[in-house]
């Protein structure tokens, strides 16, 4: 899923001074705002990430340093997470409860692993 529609080559990530206009991310869901485009990050070398749980479910992920529309629930665990040295707890839309993803801690500032698939952007 793009965030920008002109990233900065070889970022997938726009610079804060380009002309794109920064976005809502909405749950798609209940159209709740999540995040904002302008807290998309890079995490591990990039912002989009394709990962698999223990049961075999593909999850196409996009990282974001804030999500205030998220509500983080269940204590954090280490158990098959993603990002070395990260715990992971669920992250939900705090409007409908959907699962949007997963917010993961380490020993730096956590970092917010929400599924494509389940955000739209609010073209308005």
């Amino acid at each position: 899923m793009a965030y920008r529609d002109d990233p900065e080559p070889g970022t997938g990530l726009a610079t804060a001074d380009d002309a794109v206009p920064d976005r809502a991310v909405l749950c798609r869901q209940c159209r709740a705002e999540i995040t904002s485009q302008r807290h998309a990050i890079d995490v591990a070398g990039s912002h989009d990430h394709t990962f698999f749980n223990p049961a075999g479910i593909i999850f196409e992920i996009g990282c974001f340093g804030r999500a205030d529309g998220c509500r983080v629930v269940g204590p954090p665990t280490t158990e098959f997470s993603w990002f070395a040295g990260h715990a992971w707890s669920y992250a939900l839309c705090a409007g409908c409860k959907c699962h949007l993803g997963w917010f993961f801690q380490g020993s730096g500032a956590g970092f917010f692993g929400l599924i494509n698939k389940k955000l739209i952007v609010d073209e308005s």
